[in-house]
């Protein structure tokens, strides 16, 4: 890799906050837009149901993007705590769903769950492990069409718990695939860059997996043929 100056440092953290500022400028767009229809149909219930349900995503997704950027900082200073326990796999995944439950029943897309019937123990921090599948839920539902699938499942190999979450959307070109968990990666290797995104949300991923003495990776076969990211952590004895 190459050395990193100043200058470049300078470069892209002015870049992160130009990026950031148009990141937040869609969902206050959106709440302002709704605001207006509580004002100017507010005997019109439907409408109201519509626009408070509207506004509740958007600021879950300004949380969402502010807390992923304080999480990184925390973890690169060494001020990110885990609360480590037995859990299983399949309450980490429903805790997830929960957090993601207002875009699941908005019908933005599809969420297909697999887990097996023997229940897959960690050692590990619960609310943690279900940011980790969120962030990675929501990156392929960025890149899949609107009532795309998203397949999320659980296995245990060996001494280790695996978790994959596939989606059919638009796929990582190969020159990306070595770059998709660096932070505020922009420019040509960047899947985010196409489409604004802030480049945190996956190397948040790989930072927390890490933590837990885990591995991520992601796999596609290229343009249009979707993609696949597989956490792998130590497995707890049953």
């Amino acid at each position: 890799m190459m050395p990193v100056d100043d200058a470049q440092i300078d470069h892209g953290r002015i870049e992160l906050l130009a990026i950031f500022a148009h990141e937040l400028r869609n969902p206050l767009a959106a709440i302002e837009l709704a605001v207006g229809v509580l004002g100017e149909q507010a005997t019109d219930l439907s409408a109201v149901d519509q626009a408070r349900a509207l506004i509740k995503r958007q600021l879950r997704q300004i949380a969402r993007l502010t807390d992923d950027l304080l999480d990184v900082a925390r973890i690169g200073t060494g001020k990110l705590a885990l609360r480590k326990q037995r859990i299983d796999l399949a309450s980490v995944i429903q805790m997830a769903i929960e957090s993601l439950r207002p875009v699941i029943d908005a019908g933005i897309y599809t969420l297909i769950v697999q887990v097996p019937s023997c229940a897959v123990y960690v050692e590990a921090d619960p609310m943690r492990l279900a940011q980790v599948l969120i962030n990675l839920i929501d990156n392929s539902a960025k890149y899949s069409e609107r009532h795309g699938r998203i397949m999320v499942s659980v296995e245990r190999d060996a001494n280790e718990a695996v978790i994959r979450v596939r989606d059919k959307g638009i796929g990582i070109p190969a020159d990306a695939l070595p770059y998709v968990f660096d932070l505020f990666v922009q420019g040509e290797h960047s899947i985010e860059a196409s489409r604004g995104g802030l480049g945190v949300g996956l190397n948040l991923v790989k930072r927390i997996v890490g933590l837990h003495s885990g591995t991520v990776e992601a796999h596609s076969d290229g343009p249009g043929a979707g993609s696949e990211f597989i956490v792998r952590v130590p497995a707890a004895c049953n």
